[in-house]
């Protein structure tokens, strides 16, 4: 196998006892292995061993999933932990934790690695001349009581100050535990839900915005267990309170000027802002299931429910798919952005936000033209005007979703085959084996498989 220079670490790495090296499957589960600090330097060169059915085939239930090109039988893969994106998570107990990209044992990037593949569509879009950003929102639930018999953390009122002061300890140790960890969060507060909390990131590079989520998401797991809380990020946790999502804004800059910004241009932005914006939503019903991939995530894209549950565009409106969010006075061209509401936590990440950039920047390369805004609640408008402004609804459910993706020809070409076909077949398995099931039994079976 070659050898891959390790990357600089940010971490003192004489300071680590164990190190985290963990992946996102198709699944959106974060596998790891664990190695000792002795064994980092020679991890980083020449990674930990992936079995390829855990790297690529395990479904949310562990069920062994197989496809046309890889055997789950067969086969091992390395994880490579990318040392300059390390994190010390605890430095009195020596704890860290690093991102790894999944290679071949020629030490070729494996053609299903969902990080590497967000890596080479961010070098494809700086080719183009465009530098994306991508700043995440985290949705959670936390829980009292044990897995078995969860109780809801707090009863609101919705973004209101009881609820943080109920929780302020564990909410002050998350802020602090992020914080040392290197995790730019913007704010915090208790959500609509009960039981509810969001935790907003700074937007960073694309691989780096989706490296700080799931290093967010074990710091929360580990620092809630700490306080005797469960936490649960599946898009719905709970049929007795609010669903999850995980929004994903996005910005480009092209010679360092916000695309999302111009004065002159139609609705605030420019024709490339536009274009990218309609890139999107023309692949968003066959990205669907790339976007969530749970058949949870069906329950969640509901009317009347905050989470864009109409494909369509609007300025600062929450019930479409795709809000265009203006900046603050002055601040306009640093701020502005664009939000897609529908996307949730069951996703892999790195595969959701790799789906809106090849999404944004065919947009922009076959110079899709961009229906008219929905600045109302799409439900009110008759199915006339839903004709007239484009509005389209997503699929019925996570089957329907997997076989518009499988179809998509634009998606199989910008991801590859290997990756698509894995990808479908472990959330074929979900949508065969929770589909038919009842919301809330489905739910506890998977509330704390993420």
């Amino acid at each position: 196998m070659t050898s891959i220079p390790p990357a600089a670490s940010p971490v003192d790495l004489g300071a680590v006892r164990a190190l985290m090296i963990s992946h996102v499957d198709n699944a959106g589960v974060s596998r790891l292995k664990v190695v000792p600090g002795r064994k980092i330097e020679s991890a980083a060169r020449s990674g930990s061993t992936v079995s390829l059915s855990v790297a690529l085939l395990l479904a949310i239930d562990d069920h062994v999933c197989r496809t046309d090109e890889l055997d789950s039988t067969v086969g091992d893969l390395r994880g490579i932990p990318d040392l300059g994106a390390a994190a010390l998570i605890d430095p009195i107990a020596g704890l860290a934790w690093a991102p790894s990209d999944l290679h071949a044992l020629d030490g070729s990037p494996h053609p299903a690695c969902s990080r590497s593949l967000l890596k080479r569509l961010g070098r494809e879009a700086e080719a183009d001349g465009l530098h994306f950003t991508i700043g995440l929102e985290m949705e959670f639930t936390l829980f009292t009581g044990s897995a078995d018999a969860p109780v809801l953390a707090h009863f609101g009122p919705g973004y209101g100050a009881r609820p943080f002061l109920e929780l302020e300890t564990w909410h002050l140790d998350v802020m602090r535990g992020l914080d040392q960890a290197g995790v730019p969060i913007e704010q915090m507060h208790p959500e609509f839900g009960a039981g509810q909390v969001e935790v907003s990131f700074a937007p960073r590079d694309p691989v780096r915005a989706v490296d700080d989520y799931m290093l967010a998401r074990h710091v929360i797991t580990r620092l809630s267990a700490a306080h005797g809380l469960l936490v649960s990020f599946q898009p719905v946790a709970s049929t007795a309170t609010c669903s999850n999502g995980c929004h994903i804004h996005f910005s480009a800059r092209r010679e360092g000027v916000n695309v999302f910004h111009d004065p002159a241009g139609s609705w605030g932005m420019s024709d490339e802002g536009g274009h990218m914006i309609a890139g999107v939503l023309a692949h968003m019903r066959e990205s669907t299931a790339l976007l969530g991939g749970s058949t949870l995530s069906f329950e969640r894209l509901q009317p009347h429910n905050w989470s864009g549950a109409a494909i369509c565009w609007g300025v600062g409106n929450r019930e479409v798919a795709v809000r265009l969010m203006p900046g603050y006075a002055g601040l306009e061209a640093t701020q502005s952005n664009v939000e897609v509401k529908c996307a949730d936590p069951a996703a892999n990440l790195y595969l959701a936000v790799a789906t809106v950039i090849a999404s944004a920047l065919d947009g922009v390369r076959t110079k899709a033209p961009l229906p008219e805004p929905v600045n109302v609640d799409p439900e009110l408008l008759t199915e006339a005007e839903r004709a007239a402004a484009g509005v389209t609804a997503f699929p019925a459910d996570l089957g329907q979703a997997l076989d518009l993706l499988e179809k998509s020809t634009y998606l199989r070409e910008a991801f590859g085959s290997v990756l698509l076909d894995a990808y479908v077949a472990v959330r074929r398995h979900d949508a065969a084996t929770y589909g038919a099931l009842p919301v809330d039994e489905a739910a506890a079976l998977i509330r704390w498989k993420l």
